[in-house]
């Protein structure tokens, strides 16, 4: 489809298909609306939904007691780090949503630490959330935390904490106290409050170290043109689709699923193949290969007949057309010619009847040749393979 230089397979999350794992093929351009993770050590490629990256050490000190200090107007990491002088990554931030999890609607408490941002997908797949949306500042103060100085200390008890690795692994973090312009100092997962899930929530930026070999990934921007998911015996067990193995046993069919979205792999052909003046078609995925323009508007006898002739003579050789007679200008022709984009353009005149000759011009060169009508159809089949080839 003339983008395979621009395509590249990207693990990613399996939402609501499920399943053991999942692929994206990801058009790199800077308008798409994914951010990928690519590392160019290993190869690594992972849509940031899901991309993992290497945790840093994290330096277990003897637990301090719990203490709380005040801390006005500081409702966010980077006024709470300035205030207090400690770096970001020596606090917790408390992110609050409600999900749907089996049927029932649950309040979510997560908690990253400061330097990093959380991955809702990552929460969402951690808590079996099928929905997940951000908690109102009601359902905040009804589980008796505080928007804004979020703690997991002394929530209710139906709260669901959801914990990442690294906060579980870090000692003596700041965390809000539940109360406005007030924080915790040395707060300890395990001993100041028990997490119902340890998980990895971190949404991972370029810049931080490949999980695989260390080398700092990069980011680009994608658009999704297709996938594949492992759906193993999930919805094959559901639904009784079994075979019979060798010993006569009814087993459930391995499934997997591909997917090729068409109109926005059309638009990202679109978008690597053009010009100034409209489509640049690649001929593997052209809606025609060739577009015959008769000249004249008033059509003199002869000029649709000659051009009705050479479609019926290609059409013949497989080769896909379409004519433009219309009682319009050249010049209007021409332009829509180069806008819809088709590759091979055939003008037929009448002064190169008159000569036993039209004009043929490729799309995509400035070139233009006047072609023996006996000699058109082994010329346009030749070049239709040789455009082919080129994808």
């Amino acid at each position: 489809m003339g983008l395979a230089a621009q395509v590249v397979s990207v693990e990613s999350d399996t939402g609501m298909m499920g399943g053991t794992g999942a692929h994206e093929f990801m058009y790199l351009n800077p308008v798409g609306e994914d951010t990928l993770l690519i590392c160019n050590g290993c190869g690594y490629r992972a849509n940031r939904q899901i991309a993992v990256c290497r945790k840093d050490d994290a330096t277990k000190e003897t637990p301090e007691p719990l203490r709380e200090v005040a801390t006005p107007g500081c409702t966010t990491i980077e006024d709470l780090a300035r205030f207090l002088d400690v770096p970001a990554s020596r606090t917790a931030k408390a992110v609050f949503m409600t999900g749907s999890i089996q049927g029932e609607e649950r309040f979510i408490f997560a908690l990253v630490r400061g330097d990093h941002e959380l991955s809702e997908t990552k929460l969402a797949n951690a808590a079996g959330a099928v929905e997940m949306r951000p908690a109102t500042e009601d359902e905040i103060r009804a589980i008796g935390a505080e928007p804004g100085y979020g703690s997991p200390i002394g929530v209710a008890e139906d709260t669901m904490v959801i914990v990442d690795e690294r906060v579980a692994a870090s000692s003596n973090l700041v965390s809000g106290a539940n109360k406005v312009d007030y924080h915790c100092l040395n707060v300890n997962v395990g001993r100041d409050f028990e997490a119902d899930l340890v998980a990895d929530l971190v949404a991972v930026e370029a810049g931080m170290p490949c999980a695989s070999c260390g080398a700092l990934l990069q980011s680009a921007r994608g658009v999704e043109v297709g996938n594949i998911f492992k759906l193993g015996t999930r919805y094959s067990e559901k639904l009784g689709a079994n075979y019979l193995d060798e010993n006569g046993k009814a087993r459930p069919l391995v499934m997997g699923s591909y997917g090729i979205g068409v109109g926005r792999l059309l638009a990202c052909v679109i978008e690597e193949h053009h010009d100034d003046q409209g489509i640049v078609w690649p001929i593997s995925v052209a809606p025609f290969h060739v577009h015959i323009v008769v000249l004249s508007g008033n059509r003199p006898k002869g000029e649709l007949e000659a051009a009705e002739q050479i479609c019926r003579d290609l059409e013949a050789e497989k080769i896909e057309v379409l004519l433009d007679d219309r009682d319009e200008r050249a010049g209007v022709k021409f332009n829509d010619a180069d806008l819809i984009g088709i590759p091979i353009r055939i003008t037929v005149g009448s002064r190169g009847l008159a000569r036993g000759e039209v004009e043929v011009k490729m799309r995509n060169e400035q070139e233009r040749n006047n072609v023996a009508i006996d000699a058109l159809t082994g010329h346009v089949k030749d070049a239709v393979r040789k455009g082919q080839k080129a994808y």
